[in-house]
């Protein structure tokens, strides 16, 4: 074959070369379209679309959840709203049937009318990461940086005040905005159970984005700060009480886990803390006795009398004796439910009091000027043996939060609210 004839060849192969690489080419770009332009379209413009796409879990084709949500559309709806996304890559992941869901973002304005419970199911063990029931553990940590909001197991939610504007005729006095990985999507991309690191900090840039949108689009003057980077994961294990910090430092400053102040051998000695933060509606400290000092106290007084009710239905196995102090403030203070849901079980401000199906006493104040509600939640059976010791807990409890919060007006339950298991 002459020069020419090869020179001819080799023309026509870099054309079909460039032919193919254009059409690659346009289908990388129709393809990285279509994928920001589904996230958009679901979310209302609203998230920011490049930070949802870089989360794990998103690979492939991306659509929306039609079947849980219509998606974000501000114009149509009352809030709140939220979309979801499905994705390729979850999706070919799972068994046939399961969501391939992998992320949702929510949009809600204060007052939202939403009911807050107070704890967890007290007859489950919440300390115990096998339990299907519980999310273990639920002492959410505050993001931080000056943003109002918290970082749950699979994500963050965060708070922008917007007084004195309003959304389809309604006068509003906070948004709000969320941020979550799909809880399977988490457990199959986790570090040790946790949200990994670049996808907490990413979630929370995604909240509030999401929150600065739509102030925008709702005319809030103010604006998030960014949120800081290394965000810490949930605290996972129990520490003993002298060594704890944030929302269950009281517990050790108090002294009541040892010596004269826990001579009943019932209080809880060790103890799972988060971060405090000034800006988030909801904290938690989560309380536990081990299982040496379980034994000893059951050993002591089960058969004494004034114990009758705790023999009859406690039993020598593996279920973690707990109790939970909550705190909720602000519009999350304004239905606090101890225990199932029901206007009848609703905490009421200017007033405490112990609900026995809850298994939770309550006491109420004024936080910064809005309404705040504090609970103890005790854990079946313990509480039948704990309840009558449990005073001087609950009011260092509620004196450190007053404290930090600056609360006044505290209302606390009556002395006899502390026996009403007998």
């Amino acid at each position: 074959m002459d020069r020419g004839r090869w020179r001819r060849a080799y023309n026509r192969l870099v054309c079909a070369v460039a032919v193919l690489a254009i059409g690659l080419s346009g289908w990388t770009l129709w393809q990285w379209w279509d994928r920001r332009h589904t996230v958009d379209e679901a979310c209302g413009g609203l998230v920011p679309v490049g930070e949802v796409l870089a989360l794990r879990g998103s690979g492939g084709e991306i659509t929306p959840a039609r079947n849980l949500t219509d998606g974000i559309r501000l114009d149509d709806a009352p809030l709140p709203q939220s979309c979801v996304l499905r994705s390729e890559e979850v999706a070919e992941g799972r068994r046939l049937g399961q969501s391939g869901s992998f992320f949702s973002a929510q949009v809600a304005t204060e007052p939202t009318g939403w009911t807050s419970e107070a704890v967890d199911d007290a007859f489950e063990d919440a300390l115990d990461p096998t339990n299907p029931y519980v999310d273990v553990p639920r002492v959410y940590q505050p993001v931080g940086g000056g943003v109002p909001g918290h970082v749950t197991d699979t994500g963050v939610s965060v708070r922008l005040p917007c007084p004195g504007t309003g959304h389809r005729g309604e006068e509003i006095t906070a948004i709000r905005a969320s941020a979550e990985l799909d809880a399977a999507t988490r457990a199959e991309f986790s570090e040790n159970g946790q949200l990994a690191q670049d996808d907490r900090d990413r979630l929370a840039r995604i909240a509030v984005t999401t929150a600065n949108n739509l102030a925008a689009e709702l005319g809030c003057p103010d604006r998030l700060p960014e949120p800081p980077d290394g965000i810490p994961a949930l605290n996972t294990e129990p520490v003993a009480p002298e060594e704890a910090g944030g929302t269950c430092a009281w517990y050790g400053e108090a002294g009541l886990h040892t010596g004269r102040a826990n001579a009943s051998g019932w209080l809880p000695d060790r103890v799972l803390e988060a971060r405090t933060g000034d800006g988030v509606w909801q904290e938690r400290c989560l309380l536990s006795v081990t299982g040496k000092a379980r034994g000893e106290a059951y050993r002591r007084y089960a058969d004494a009398p004034e114990y009758g009710r705790f023999r009859e239905e406690s039993s020598m196995d593996d279920k973690t004796w707990w109790a939970s102090a909550e705190s909720f403030f602000g519009d999350a203070a304004e239905r606090v439910s101890n225990g199932s849901a029901g206007d009848d079980r609703m905490a009421v401000a200017g007033r405490g009091g112990y609900d026995s199906e809850g298994n939770t006493l309550w006491a109420t104040s004024v936080c910064g000027g809005e309404p705040a509600v504090h609970t103890l939640t005790v854990s079946w059976p313990y509480v039948h043996g704990a309840a009558r010791h449990l005073e001087p807990v609950f009011r260092a409890y509620v004196e450190d939060v007053a404290e930090r919060r600056g609360c006044t007006d505290t209302a606390m339950p009556s002395a006899s609210d502390y026996r009403e298991e007998s």
